[in-house]
Formats: C-alpha cells, sequence, structure tokens
C-alpha cells in the first residue's frame, strides 16, 4: 500500500472537507467537544478548503488514491502571536478518516518530517480547553503545553511540539 503525504489541490478541496465533516459527527456521537457543529462547518466550509488549497497549504495523507487525513498547515497564526516568534507550521482543521485509526498520527508524523525539511523549527496547534481527551492524544504525541488562547466563541489550548 501506497501512502504519501502532499499538497491537496483545489478540486480534492471537498475530499478534506468530506474528512472534516465525518469527524464533526463522530466526536457528536463520542462526546467530545472540540468542534460545534453549525459554527465550526459555517466557519470551514468548501470556499475555505478551496482558498487553502490555491495558496498550497491543504496537506492530506493518501493511502493509494484515497484521502485519510488532511490539514490546513499555515506558516503564522495570530492565537500565536505573543509567543516565541520561530518558524513553524500551524496545524489547523486536522481530521482524518474514521474508519482509519491512527491516520491522524501518521499524519502529524508526516507533517513534523516535511516541517524539519523546510527548516521549521516548531509544529504549533491549539484545541478547545476542556476537551480532554483531545488535549491528552496531543501530549501524548509529544507535543507540550504553551498557553491558552481566546477568541469569540472558542478558547482553546496551545501545544507545541520542537522540531
Amino acid at each position: 500500500m501506497t501512502i504519501s503525504f502532499m499538497q491537496i489541490s483545489p478540486a480534492k478541496a471537498v475530499l478534506a472537507l468530506a474528512l472534516v465533516e465525518q469527524r464533526v459527527t463522530w466526536l457528536e456521537t463520542k462526546r467530545i467537544e472540540q468542534w460545534e457543529r453549525s459554527h465550526y462547518l459555517s466557519r470551514y466550509n468548501l470556499a475555505y478548503f478551496e482558498n487553502a488549497a490555491r495558496l498550497g497549504r491543504l496537506w492530506g495523507l493518501f493511502e493509494e488514491s484515497r484521502l485519510v487525513a488532511s490539514a490546513v498547515l499555515l506558516d503564522e497564526d495570530p492565537r500565536w502571536q505573543d509567543y516565541e516568534k520561530a518558524p513553524a507550521w500551524y496545524v489547523h482543521n486536522l481530521a482524518s478518516a474514521v474508519d482509519k485509526p491512527g491516520t491522524g498520527a501518521e499524519f502529524l508524523h508526516r507533517a513534523e518530517m516535511k516541517a524539519r525539511e523546510l527548516k521549521k523549527q516548531f509544529l504549533r496547534l491549539d484545541c478547545r480547553t476542556g476537551a480532554k481527551k483531545i488535549n491528552a492524544y496531543y501530549e501524548e504525541k509529544g507535543f507540550l503545553y504553551a498557553g491558552e488562547c481566546e477568541e469569540p466563541f472558542y478558547k482553546g489550548t496551545l501545544w507545541q511540539k520542537k522540531l
């Protein structure tokens, strides 16, 4: 089985949105408060993912031709403006196929390898403060607590991994 990590084209951005929609449903069934359906999907819609793809920021993990994990990888993130300025990739909208356990972790691993190749010093992300399971997941993957962020409708915990 061929596994590849690559940028997603705008024409395939709909596949990333489908993963996010699947993950939102899964989070609801597991009672994990991370992405509230109506607010999240109205903000992170097809136009958002197509634009991220046009800018070269939408990345995917493919098994053969099937997208099994995706995220938007940014070079800057205003949620981190008060923290150490260093070359970093900021992971947003990470979603993986619900029937393929481990693909989210594999995506993070591949993103970390690519970030090193691009001379990044950190892989950074945030998740909802109080979402114990998902915060524990990132800590288990080697991310260290870096602080908190807050904006309308969202209070997040900042996590980073030194590369």
